[in-house]
């Protein structure tokens, strides 16, 4: 595991995004790099742990603190960061009411495979889709809630419903709907006696 530390020129935007944090139990990581901007220029990879944003360490940060952190620094932003080399598993040094590991006073994060396969498939996940296709976190929320199996309305559709409502809301049926119910609402505000 090689540690490594980048300082970034301002202004932002900086060129990438990170997932994790203290409150999603995982270690702060590089998500996603903005092709060509400043982060990928330095030599920062998908996957690169975050160990300390400035001066401050990283391990004990929330995702909602990390980002005011990065958001704060202006003219430039330093961050260290561990990129993995070769596995290092150092069961001596390991500190179980954490998420990381300590080698010589640095926090570094050891994350297991199953780990780094989901910060992998979330990373893929994030990539731009075309037509309709839907995200996997997405399609995970419709099976959650039991919508998985609706379709989306085809433009067809759309049309006719929309032709149906507006053709509804100038019906006469529809003024004196609207004309009760702001006598009645003008009424219960003691507006209207």
């Amino acid at each position: 595991m090689s540690i490594y530390c980048i300082t970034l020129n301002g202004p932002a935007p900086w060129g990438f995004r990170l997932q994790g944090g203290k409150d999603f139990s995982m270690p702060l990581t590089v998500s996603r790099l903005t092709p060509g901007g400043k982060a990928a220029q330095a030599g920062v990879g998908v996957g690169d742990w975050v160990v300390s944003i400035g001066e401050t360490n990283a391990e004990d940060m929330t995702h909602v603190e990390a980002q005011n952190k990065i958001r704060a620094a202006e003219e430039s932003l330093t961050l260290t960061l561990s990129k993995e080399d070769q596995p290092l598993y150092d069961h001596q040094n390991y500190q179980h009411e954490k998420h990381g590991l300590r080698v010589d006073g640095i926090p570094m994060f050891i994350p297991n495979d199953r780990s780094k396969k989901r910060l992998i498939e979330d990373t893929q996940d994030w990539q731009p889709r075309t037509g309709t296709t839907q995200s996997r976190s997405f399609r995970m929320l419709a099976q959650l809630t039991g919508t998985d199996y609706m379709q989306d309305p085809d433009d067809e559709t759309m049309k006719r419903a929309r032709e149906k409502f507006l053709t509804e809301i100038q019906s006469p049926r529809y003024a004196r709907l609207r004309d009760w119910h702001h006598e009645r609402s003008a009424r219960a505000l003691n507006i209207k006696s």
